[in-house]
């Protein structure tokens, strides 16, 4: 079976930002693999400074986090984007209920949602969508 392109989505950076060590850890080897520059954090402290930092392609966001949360740091993400007239697409990954999940859309700007369990191929293609790269679907997962 063939491996995917991987060069489609090389030299991207994306802040990955999830509490727990297990998502963080698959999420950072999954977009590694797509040849992506990742930055991992836990918190929305450690996140905020590496945003600041790193100005990076893209956020990838847990939403439930312990203190601040996913919708703290969206927040906190679009005040500082308002003072450089930038804005970086930021991906909500959730493991709250569909019902739940759609009411907090309504109330945040997330670019995109995604719920836990995280579909690989579903991911890769928001990333690629949102940063405006171009990706075939014989290139996604599912395909090797």
């Amino acid at each position: 079976m063939p491996i995917p392109n991987t060069s489609t989505l090389e030299g991207l950076r994306v802040l990955v930002v999830d509490d727990d060590l297990d998502s963080c850890t698959w999420m950072t080897c999954l977009l590694e693999f797509y040849g992506i520059e990742v930055h991992s954090t836990f918190t929305v402290h450690q996140a905020l400074a590496t945003f600041v930092e790193l100005r990076p392609d893209l956020v990838l966001s847990d939403i439930a986090m312990p203190g601040e949360d996913g919708y703290s740091l969206l927040r906190q993400i679009r005040q500082i984007e308002d003072r450089l007239d930038k804005s970086t697409p930021v991906i909500a990954v959730t493991g709250l209920g569909k019902l739940e999940a759609r009411f907090s859309k309504l109330q945040a700007r997330f670019d995109q949602w995604l719920l836990k369990p995280v579909d690989i191929d579903e991911l890769i293609r928001a990333i690629a969508h949102l940063t405006g790269r171009s990706i075939l679907i014989s290139e996604l997962t599912s395909s090797y």
